[in-house]
Order: C-alpha cells, then structure tokens, then sequence
C-alpha cells in the first residue's frame, strides 16, 4: 500500500503522492529516490524565496525525463495532467526544463540575451520569456547543487562547469541561489591564469554627461592634465594613469554594459598632506564630503577626504601615512 503524507506535512503532498503513484519513489537517484531529490529541490527553492509556482515546477522538473536523466514518469502527450494537477505555469516550466537541448543551450547562458533555446523532443527553436529564463535557471541550480551534494564523482566531473554556467548567469539567479553556488561549487572556481599577474591601472573610463565640463573640474581642482587624442577624445592624465573620457549616450565600443554618469568610485593618491589638500578645496569652493578619516589602502593605511565630481562620482583623494603613530 502506498504511503500518503498529510496536507500538514507538506504544502505540496497531493502532487508528492501522485509522483509515488507515477514511480518516483522507486527511482534511484543520487541521495537516495528521485521522489527524495524532487522534495529536496522544492524545499531549497522555497528557501530560496522562489515564487511557490516555480517551487512547484521544481518538484517536478523530471517528470518527462531530462537531458541527462532518462527515467520518464510522464509522456508529453500527458501534458494536460501534469498541468491539471500543478498549473499551466509550472507544467511549462516542468516542459521548458525537460525539453531543453543542454548542449546547445547551455553555452549560450550568462551570455547575450535573449537566448535561444532548442527543443530536445522536437528540435524546434524559440525563445523563452526573461521570467522563464530565470526560473529555469533557478530550477537549474537547485537541482545541479543537490545533485553533486549527494555525488561526488559527478561533483569531481562536472563542478567546474557548473560553477562557470552558474557564474556567468549570475544576473539571472536570486541572492540566495548564487550564494548556494558559490558554497556547493566555490572549490571548482578557476585558479587565476598561470603567468598571468596585473601590475597596475593604466587607465580609466568615466560616463560624464559633459566632457569639457569634467575636464575643466578634474584639472582645476584635481591638477590632472588634459588630453585630446584619437581624432578629438579628451582624456585626463595624472602620474603614470588617465582617465578617458565618455560622453554619456556616445560611449565608444566596447564600454561598460552599464555606463551611466555619477556611477564611479576613485581613490586618487597623492603626496599633498591632508591639511594642504582642504586648503586648496576651499579656496576651489569644494565642501568636502567626508575626511579626513582614517581607511585601509591597497597597501597600507590611507587618510582620505571625499568629494564628488560634476556628475556625483565620488573621489577620494589619500596620502599614505608613514608614521602609523601620527594622525593628519
């Protein structure tokens, strides 16, 4: 006789129990049944405050069988009762992650978008809506990480990759389903390349919303020396770096994918002590935002003041401190 759990048990026990009457729980599967790891997906998919219909799709995202997973409960002619029992929603997301192609598919993840999905049952492209993406890419995760959870020779096989597909999506995952990868996957990251190893910054790019503007702020206040090349860009040069400029809505290929103005952070060094440098901000009609406080620099203690640029980037400009002891 089959086994039934109660509704307080678990919010989803009709649906458990008609995976058991479909064979689920006579599965073997990594951690045990494939009805176990189906429980296990759509309880870390709920942790992961994912929308119950994705949860739901979750718990039966094997129900016609996977692209690395054979075992079938339902066939696709059975569509309709699968939806009947879960929802239209959550049995086209159950039919999305089925029916995808991995090895066509999964190269073009984390990549441009949208993205094209090829049907493994029926060979026919489309493209699914950003909202399916993102669940099937949480579906994804959750299901991947339960699985090297409970196996470690696919972990050892297929960790790195994973750890790639899941870190170039990263925009596509919730907070939480990234933070899972990076502790299920973290040890699989890619060392850094060998004989690789960066020596400084040569320059910068700022999105400004008015070039000549910017170029006359950075040199009067900052004492950066601007630079016109390539045919009329203006830069701004200062020790053995520039900054390179771009006006916003005309940024040169290939720029930030988000280049917008008053998004930028810099810390600005100089040999100038901190009683000099608001003096000059003063007499420049600069009210600094912040210093001089006390912060950590990339090697070793900084006294920084903070201002903000035309365009609201902050510039922290800091001298090294050489008697730890000393304060200014």
């Amino acid at each position: 006789m089959t086994t039934r759990r109660s509704e307080a048990a678990s919010p989803w026990a009709h649906i458990e129990d008609f995976l058991r009457d479909r064979g689920a729980d006579r599965l073997p599967h990594p951690g045990g049944t494939l009805l176990a790891h189906l429980i296990r997906v759509a309880r870390t998919l709920a942790e992961w405050g994912a929308d119950p219909v994705v949860q739901s799709a979750g718990l039966c995202h094997a129900a016609y069988g996977t692209d690395g997973f054979d075992e079938v409960l339902l066939g696709i002619t059975e569509r309709g009762t699968l939806a009947e029992l879960i929802g239209d929603r959550a049995e086209a997301l159950v039919h999305l992650y089925a029916s995808c192609d991995r090895s066509a598919v999964y190269p073009l993840l984390g990549r441009d978008r949208p993205v094209v999905f090829r049907d493994r049952f029926t060979g026919g492209e489309h493209t699914p809506a950003d909202a399916d993406l993102r669940a099937f890419l949480e579906i994804t995760a959750a299901n991947e990480l339960d699985v090297i959870t409970h196996n470690e020779d696919l972990a050892a096989r297929h960790g790195a990759a994973l750890y790639r597909l899941f870190a170039r999506s990263r925009d596509l995952l919730s907070s939480s389903a990234w933070a899972a990868c990076t502790r299920g996957l973290g040890r699989y990251a890619p060392e850094p390349a060998p004989g690789l190893r960066i020596t400084g910054v040569d320059h910068l790019v700022l999105t400004v919303e008015d070039v000549e503007r910017t170029v006359t702020f950075y040199r009067r206040v900052l004492g950066m020396e601007p630079v016109t090349f390539d045919h009329g860009r203006r830069a701004l040069a200062f020790g053995t770096s520039k900054i390179n400029l771009h006006r916003a809505g005309r940024e040169l290929l290939p720029h930030a994918a988000r280049p917008t103005p008053g998004s930028a952070d810099l810390c600005l060094v100089t040999d100038t002590p901190q009683a000099q440098v608001l003096e000059h901000l003063a007499a420049c009609g600069i009210t600094p935002e912040e210093g001089p406080v006390r912060r950590t620099g990339a090697v070793g203690t900084l006294i920084s003041t903070y201002l903000r640029d035309p365009d609201g980037n902050l510039i922290e400009i800091s001298t090294y401190r050489r008697d730890p002891d000393a304060d200014g």
